[in-house]
């Protein structure tokens, strides 16, 4: 079934935000700029948005959501619980390449916008708590060395943010496999030592 004029117009508008934020920040962006980007009206905006913290808040749960599709196959807890990971940070690392100036666009307007400091904080949080539960489940299979999961998961979750917004935020960006096997190495020597240096080689082949 193909996507209903109001799916068509609601993307077209989502596009348009993900384009000005490539290269202007959040407090330069005002919804009749940005509806005079694409052929609907003002009024329009607010069809489907409240307001623009709304509209950031709908760019990041896209963002959200890929990356998420792409964590099942480590988070499923089924399989290979490296390649499983090898797989989600792939999956991680393009989601990122692809919508990088959102993450760093809500990433840098939060510590001075009360309203995207907490949309950040529940994006990062959503995470942290899944990976904290496989780590445990990994922990218990004897996969994963005995420490406490979740400040662990926080850790790891904050340096992929960190080094993603660094690496495909703005400007230039940088290689991916060059990216996604600095994030490999630290999660694979985290939690999988007793394997990660057979595991590392196989990095970028």
């Amino acid at each position: 079934m193909p996507p209903s004029k109001a799916a068509i117009t609601r993307s077209a508008i989502l596009d348009a935000g993900s384009v000005f934020l490539e290269t202007r920040p959040f407090r330069d962006l005002t919804v009749g700029g940005l509806m005079a980007t694409t052929e609907y009206s003002r009024p329009t905006f607010y069809l489907y948005f409240n307001d623009l913290h709304g509209f950031m808040e709908t760019l990041l749960d896209e963002v959200k959501v890929g990356i998420v599709e792409g964590a099942r196959a480590w988070l499923s807890n089924e399989g290979d619980a490296v390649g499983g990971l090898r797989q989600s940070l792939t999956t991680l690392v393009d989601v990122a390449h692809q919508h990088g100036p959102i993450l760093k666009a809500v990433a840098d307007a939060a510590p001075g916008d009360a309203r995207l400091e907490r949309v950040w904080e529940m994006f990062l949080g959503s995470f942290d708590e899944v990976v904290s539960a496989r780590i445990a489940q990994d922990q218990a299979a004897g996969l994963t060395p005995d420490f406490e999961p979740l400040p662990v998961a926080r850790a790891l979750n904050r340096m992929d943010a960190g080094m993603l917004i660094q690496a495909f935020g703005s400007g230039e960006k940088a290689p991916k496999d060059v990216v996604l096997s600095a994030i490999m190495r630290v999660w694979l020597s985290t939690l999988y030592p007793f394997d990660a240096a057979a595991s590392i080689e196989q990095i970028g082949r």
